[in-house]
């Protein structure tokens, strides 16, 4: 009786094949990824400077925020 089955060799073969396909495809995305993250450009002092100019900017409007309404309570009254 014959058994139909892998056999060492077989697999050997396999795994040698999507070894191959697997390098392929790593080397094809890399440089398709979006992170960058090896050669980062995101430049720190323009981050905090953007956070700085955010965090102004939001102070800014509740203090206008809250002039406005003293205005309004002191015509209210």
């Amino acid at each position: 009786m014959k058994r139909s089955a892998f056999g060492a060799i077989d697999l050997l073969i396999g795994f040698v094949i999507i070894s191959f396909i697997f390098l392929i495809s790593i080397n094809a995305f890399k440089g398709m990824s979006s992170l960058k993250i090896d050669k980062s450009t995101v430049n720190e002092q323009s981050v905090q400077e953007h956070v700085d100019e955010t965090v102004n900017e939001i102070e800014q409007m509740r203090r206008q925020t809250i002039n406005y309404n003293k205005q309004i309570l002191q015509e209210n009254y």
